[in-house]
């Protein structure tokens, strides 16, 4: 008998878990990026500091696409059709934003040449950057 009220007692409290008790709703799943870097393009006259350019390069492609992810991209393309063949094709693309609270998950080099940064945000910091700091691009 103690076997089956402790098991139902696990059952009804799991099935809790996962619901926030202030709005009924359950939690959303954190916002993750990944950025990686080439060590053989980074500047420095040492292995070492060429390693640490890496890593800095690819926290920074992991906050830029947190930030696209979070506030979107700009985006701005021009095509020139001469003859009916593409004579130019330019595209650029504009990402501008303030990212808080992004933790560093990983931070490894994968094969002997690439660094890979995993970042991640919360849920709720995504919500408050995007409801208070909505860049506006130029």
């Amino acid at each position: 008998m103690k076997r089956f009220l402790v098991a139902a007692l696990c059952v009804a409290l799991g099935g809790c878990a996962g619901v926030d008790m202030v709005n009924g709703s359950a939690p959303q799943a954190p916002l993750r990026a990944t950025g990686y870097a080439p060590l053989k393009a980074q500047p420095g006259a040492s292995p070492a500091q060429k390693q640490l350019m890496a890593i800095r390069a690819a926290k920074t492609a992991a906050m830029r696409e947190l930030a696209e992810k979070i506030y979107g991209a700009d985006i701005w393309a021009q095509t020139s059709v001469v003859r009916g063949g593409v004579a130019s094709d330019l595209n650029r693309n504009n990402v501008e934003g303030l990212v808080r609270g992004a933790r560093v998950i990983s931070l490894q080099p994968i094969r002997n040449d690439v660094y890979e940064a995993v970042l991640e945000v919360d849920a709720a910091d995504v919500e408050a950057m995007r409801s208070h700091a909505r860049p506006a691009f130029r």
